[in-house]
């Protein structure tokens, strides 16, 4: 199971069916009605089904599986929602952030022993424990196959492939073992950064080398943590830049699991529906190989239970003076 965000015009929920996206409010409005034959059919679905991705995994988190025949209706029903309207050809929907509006986006970084290796950075200097390296602004999220748009004072350009974690349950302080219950699910980030910045304004993890709009491509789609095919510790990860192999390995290669990393990060910030945890990446990216991405170009993120999220490569244009 997968869900997205899409514009329709305005934001809906999804569900990611094949190659179409079912409107997860009126499918299940239709599913009630010729299902389990309920009178107000569409009241209870406007209920059940909320406007917002946040709200829609604060009263759903780790009960994903309830949605389970309406999926299986969807895939009996393909054609007449079509038909319908209901569903729609993925190509022809707009594929938003995979979650449009997290309260945070936080990036931790230098997680992978084999990226750390590459960069040739010693091991006395390796974190010692998860590390917070910087938060990204709702702003620079993008959806699939939008354009990232670099500065125009730049030149290096640099793509890292991430296994984001999506909360679903308020949590503070909490212990490692428990971590896994606050997980709503997991999606892709593209931690797309500048890597030319002045050491005068903060050079690798500076917003302005990290957080400006459109770095922060997510998706395509979420999936829930019920139905990740594996442990996220150990999901294949996979990046192309015009089809050319560039990162490939799996999160076993974390210095740290998964729900230590989301038990580290909410003793210092409280967690909430929809916040985005981001986890690092491996090794592979531009600022070692030195292959900088270029206008016009494809980004091809893959993870292993998720899918693959495509971004072209281009640069923004100012119009101020400064």
């Amino acid at each position: 199971m997968r869900l997205v965000s899409y514009g329709a015009p305005l934001a809906r929920i999804g569900l990611l069916l094949n190659d179409n996206v079912i409107d997860l409010r009126a499918a299940y409005g239709l599913y009630l009605q010729e299902v389990e034959q309920i009178g107000n059919a569409e009241q209870v679905a406007r209920t059940c089904i909320p406007e917002t991705m946040n709200d829609f995994m604060r009263l759903y988190n780790g009960s994903m599986r309830r949605f389970v025949p309406l999926q299986q209706y969807a895939e009996a029903q393909g054609g007449r929602l079509l038909a319908l309207g209901i569903a729609r050809p993925v190509a022809q929907v707009t594929l938003l952030a995979a979650n449009p509006n997290p309260g945070k986006i936080i990036c931790c970084g230098n997680s992978y022993a084999r990226y750390l290796t590459e960069w040739g950075l010693p091991k006395e200097e390796w974190p010692q424990d998860v590390k917070i390296s910087f938060l990204k602004s709702p702003a620079s999220l993008l959806g699939h196959e939008g354009e990232i748009q670099f500065p125009p004072d730049s030149e290096q350009w640099d793509y890292e492939n991430e296994l984001a974690v999506v909360i679903g349950a308020h949590c503070s302080d909490i212990e490692e073992s428990e971590a896994s219950k606050y997980i709503f699910g997991y999606t892709i980030l593209n931690d797309a950064c500048v890597r030319d910045i002045p050491a005068w304004t903060g050079r690798y993890d500076s917003p302005r080398g990290k957080a400006c709009d459109t770095l922060a491509p997510l998706g395509p789609c979420i999936t829930p943590a019920e139905f990740l095919p594996k442990s996220p510790n150990e999901l294949h990860i996979r990046t192309t830049v015009d089809g050319e192999l560039r990162q490939d390995d799996t999160t076993a290669g974390l210095l740290w699991p998964i729900e230590r990393i989301v038990a580290f990060v909410s003793r210092y910030m409280t967690l909430s529906p929809g916040d985005i945890l981001s986890t690092g990446s491996t090794s592979g990216n531009a600022l070692v190989c030195g292959k900088w991405l270029r206008e016009g170009q494809t980004i091809e993120c893959e993870i292993e239970g998720i899918g693959v999220l495509r971004n072209r490569v281009g640069r923004r244009h100012w119009h101020a003076t400064l």
